[in-house]
């Protein structure tokens, strides 16, 4: 068995910083890295939604014969039928009486929604063309994804910078 000198039966002071200092630069970039993931995934997780309730709310107007609205506030969005139930006033993009309510969702206060729909309001009817317009879901570092509806109903995603 070779017997080495005292100096080479380890790893120096020296050596152990600098491994430790590259992990750590790698680790931060890893971080940063994730972090931008992070953010990129809740804005179109939000996008997907948003088009999967739209596409659910189309089946409900039509199996209903009547509208659905879905209504945009600061924190939430929510799609309702508005068919005039419990002695509300049906068609008239407001969520009362005892019209049933399809969804209500919460979203991050990292998160905003707005849309080019006058009253933040878009109206999926049971038959015929709807107006057309786009939701945008966007953060605070400039991520965003529109949900575009088209006069036919098709819903698509559109991805930006």
């Amino acid at each position: 068995m070779a017997s080495f000198p005292v100096s080479q039966r380890g790893f120096t002071l020296y050596e152990l910083l600098v491994v430790m200092a590259i992990i750590a630069i790698v680790g931060t970039i890893g971080t940063v890295s994730l972090l931008g993931f992070k953010q990129r995934v809740q804005v179109s997780g939000l996008a997907n939604t948003i088009k999967a309730d739209l596409n659910r709310a189309k089946t409900i107007a039509v199996r209903q014969k009547s509208s659905v609205v879905l209504q945009i506030h600061d924190d939430c969005y929510e799609l309702f039928v508005d068919s005039g139930a419990g002695g509300a006033t049906a068609d008239d993009w407001i969520r009362e009486g005892d019209e049933p309510r399809v969804t209500r969702r919460d979203y991050s206060s990292a998160l905003s929604l707005s849309s080019n729909f006058p009253g933040d309001h878009l109206r999926l009817k049971s038959g015929g063309r709807i107006r057309p317009g786009t939701l945008t879901v966007a953060n605070r570092s400039g991520t965003t994804v529109s949900v575009v509806v088209n006069a036919a109903g098709r819903i698509r995603l559109v991805y930006s910078a």
